[in-house]
C-alpha cells in the first residue's frame, strides 16, 4: 500500500511540475512577445518623429517666407523648387536646420556671429559645411570655406551682395543655419537585414532603425485633395508615412506591425 501511495504521489508531483513548467514557458513567451512588441512600437515612434521633424520643416528657414532665394547652385534650387521630392519609397527634404544664429557683422565673403550665440563658431560649424544665410529680403545657400572663433567665410555672394549694406533689411534680421538635405529610405544593412536609413547631404547613408521592412510615402495634393506617389511641392500640404516593422519570431512566426502618420508641411514661414 505504501508503495502504491508513493507512486501516486510521484505521478501527481510530476503532473504539478509539468504544469508549472508549462506555465513558466507560456509566461516566458508572453514576456518575450511583449518586449518585442514594445520595442517595435518604440522604434516606430522614433522613426515617425524623426521623419516628421524633417517634413514639417520642408522649405523653411529662420527668415521670412518672402525672402528671395538669390543663389543658383543645385542646393539653392532644391530649396527653392522642390524641398519635398522623391517617390513612394524615398523621401528627400530640404530646409534650414532648426538651430539658427544671429550675426554681429558681415561682408560679401564672411560673417561674424553675435557674441552671445556660440563660444566658438568651430564648435558647431566646419569648413565644407553647406549653410543657409538669410534676412528679410534675400536667402543664400553657401559652402563654408573657413571657420574661425566667431567668423565664417565663404565665396563671394552673387552680385557682391552684403548683408551689412542692405538699406532695407538690418543685420538684426540676418540668420545663419546649417542647410538640411536629408533622404529617407529602407535598404539592407551590413547584416543583410532591412533597416531605415537616412542620408544627409553628400554623406554616406546612416542606419537609423533595424527591422523596418518597408516604408511608403504618399503626398497630399491641395489641388485634388488626393494622395499621390510623386510629390509636386507647389501643392503638397501633407505627407503620409507608413512603416512595416518586424520583430523576433514568436512560436515560429515573425512579429509584424504597421505604423502610420500624416504630417503637415509647415511651409517657409517660421
Amino acid at each position: 500500500m505504501a508503495l502504491v501511495e508513493l507512486m501516486i504521489a510521484m505521478v501527481l508531483g510530476l503532473l504539478v511540475v509539468g504544469a508549472a513548467f508549462a506555465i513558466f514557458l507560456s509566461n516566458q513567451r508572453s514576456y518575450t512577445a511583449n518586449e518585442d512588441l514594445n520595442r517595435i512600437q518604440e522604434n516606430a515612434r522614433i522613426a515617425l518623429d524623426l521623419i516628421a521633424r524633417d517634413i514639417r520643416a520642408a522649405g523653411g528657414s529662420a527668415c521670412s517666407s518672402a525672402s528671395e532665394i538669390a543663389s543658383s547652385d543645385s542646393n539653392a534650387l532644391l530649396f527653392r523648387d522642390s524641398p519635398i521630392s522623391g517617390d513612394a519609397s524615398t523621401l528627400r527634404v530640404a530646409s534650414g536646420e532648426d538651430a539658427a544664429y544671429k550675426i554681429a557683422s558681415a561682408s560679401t565673403t564672411s560673417l561674424t556671429l553675435a557674441p552671445d550665440q556660440l563660444t566658438k563658431a568651430s564648435n558647431v560649424f566646419s569648413a565644407g559645411d553647406v549653410l543657409l544665410l538669410c534676412n528679410a529680403r534675400k536667402t543664400f545657400v553657401v559652402t563654408a570655406t573657413a571657420v574661425g572663433d566667431q567668423t565664417i567665410s565663404f565665396a563671394a555672394l552673387p552680385s557682391g551682395y552684403d548683408f551689412a549694406a542692405d538699406p532695407y533689411a538690418s543685420l538684426a534680421t540676418v540668420a545663419l543655419a546649417r542647410f538640411r538635405d536629408v533622404t529617407w529610405s529602407v535598404a539592407n544593412n551590413a547584416n543583410g537585414k532591412p533597416s531605415l536609413f537616412v542620408k544627409r547631404g553628400a554623406a554616406a547613408s546612416e542606419e537609423v532603425i533595424e527591422g523596418v521592412q518597408s516604408v511608403a510615402f504618399s503626398y497630399l495634393d491641395s489641388s485634388t485633395g488626393q494622395y499621390s506617389a510623386v510629390p509636386n511641392f507647389a501643392n503638397v500640404i501633407a505627407v503620409r508615412v507608413e512603416l512595416v516593422l518586424q520583430g523576433a519570431a514568436v512560436d515560429g512566426s515573425p512579429l509584424l506591425r504597421r505604423a502610420s502618420s500624416v504630417i503637415s508641411v509647415r511651409g517657409r514661414a517660421l
